[in-house]
């Protein structure tokens, strides 16, 4: 639907440009703002000086000003004191509870303990007392929390705040998770699926606004994909893009968590090439991995089996090569179809130089094209996006609206 764009709309718009610039470039003059925005000195000096009132921005150290002999220009920068974002992880069992400034910096961090059995209600109204306790504790006025982000593996619908499908976490479909939080406080709830949100982080974290296009592809026990387009998350329809973790790769293969058979989660995330293991582990099909464990199956790691497999074990290296040229086939397509600017890997699988270099390799011979050196990245563990990255889908919201609570 067309619509036009109002005074409020352009003033909501420029505070946002600033909070964005801010937060890539850091710490910058007035007039070095006007200067990259093209805006007037004047409607940066209201937006700035309203800005500083709401305790968004403060002012930094004085630095010389190269127009003027003997003058000094005051730094402007975004404030670590004051506003936060909370942030809940749930996952079967646990649910990851993290405080952030509008840097996306951890403050606090905790996890909750959850009943195997667990329904909705149980979660919102249990949960929502915790973090009530703890915002006393932490002494906060719920005047300068901007928010809580909510993030779960399944299929959430962003737009109206209802999770979908919780991938096993409870029976029920459809739960309208940000109504049933909203009851309990004043400030914004949003909830989003995990590797959406973890694409997010990534990307608020990189401090790159020409970043605008990547698939990012998050392997540990299952397999997760999100897509972002011309700067922003694209789920489709039904929220179900750049599902390529679902792809159907063996046919009548393996049931999957989705109820399918033969996904490519199956074959290529951790859980799948260990099933995989598990058929043909033996103490003449693995023999170096099978003398590792002294033949218990049990003890066998991810990171046993790929170093196994690299060390010579042929068993286990002929499984993770298939695993890996199926990986391959699936994110190739995706990049031809899509011809994004980064494809982003998230995982420990991916830090393991070993496994990483082999499926960098064939991606390489697959793709036909001319691609920067740092189209394949690898995200270190210790960026810690499954901690920020609930809480950092709130400050990315704050800074779109302008630091203003409307979402």
């Amino acid at each position: 639907m067309l619509c036009g764009t109002n005074m409020t709309d352009i003033k909501i718009s420029n505070r946002s440009a600033i909070l964005r610039l801010l937060h890539e470039a850091g710490a910058m003059s007035r007039k070095q703002i006007a200067a990259r925005l093209k805006l007037t000195p004047a409607t940066i000096t209201v937006i700035i000086n309203e800005l500083m009132n709401e305790s968004i921005l403060v002012e930094g150290n004085s630095v010389p000003n190269a127009g003027a002999v003997g003058r000094r220009e005051v730094m402007v920068e975004i404030s670590r004191e004051k506003y936060v974002a909370l942030g809940l992880a749930l996952s079967q069992g646990l649910v990851k509870f993290t405080v952030v400034n509008l840097h996306g910096e951890i403050i606090h961090e905790e996890t909750f303990k959850l009943p195997e059995i667990l329904t909705p209600e149980y979660f919102a109204e249990t949960i929502g007392r915790q973090i009530q306790l703890k915002i006393a504790s932490y002494g906060y006025s719920e005047n300068f929390i901007i928010g809580i982000g909510i993030t779960v593996c399944g299929v959430v619908d962003f737009a109206n705040g209802i999770i979908l499908d919780s991938d096993g976490i409870w029976e029920e479909k459809n739960v309208p998770i940000v109504k049933m939080f909203r009851k309990q406080f004043s400030f914004p709830v949003i909830a989003a699926n995990n590797v959406r949100s973890y694409a997010n982080a990534y990307a608020f974290l990189q401090h790159d606004s020409q970043l605008q296009n990547m698939l990012f592809i998050r392997n540990e026990a299952t397999m997760g994909v999100s897509l972002i387009l011309n700067g922003q998350f694209y789920g489709g329809d039904r929220n179900l893009a750049a599902g390529i973790a679902h792809f159907t790769v063996v046919p009548n293969g393996r049931k999957c968590h989705c109820g399918k058979r033969g996904c490519l989660d199956t074959i290529a995330s951790q859980d799948g090439m260990m099933a995989s293991l598990r058929t043909h582990f033996g103490e003449e099909t693995t023999p170096l991995l099978y003398e590792k464990v002294g033949g218990d199956f049990s003890r066998v790691t991810f990171s046993m089996f790929v170093d196994a497999a690299y060390a010579g074990d042929s068993g286990a290296a002929e499984i993770i090569r298939n695993a890996q040229e199926i990986f391959a086939n699936a994110i190739t397509f995706s990049i031809q179809l899509l011809d994004v600017q980064q494809i982003v890997f998230y995982g420990s699988m991916f830090e393991n130089h070993h496994f990483f270099d082999s499926l960098q390799k064939m991606l390489v011979k697959k793709i036909d094209g001319n691609y920067k050196e740092n189209f394949y990245k690898v995200v270190p563990s210790d960026m810690n996006l499954d901690l920020r990255a609930a809480p950092i889908l709130v400050v990315s919201s704050f800074f779109g609206e302008g630091g203003h609570r409307n979402y």
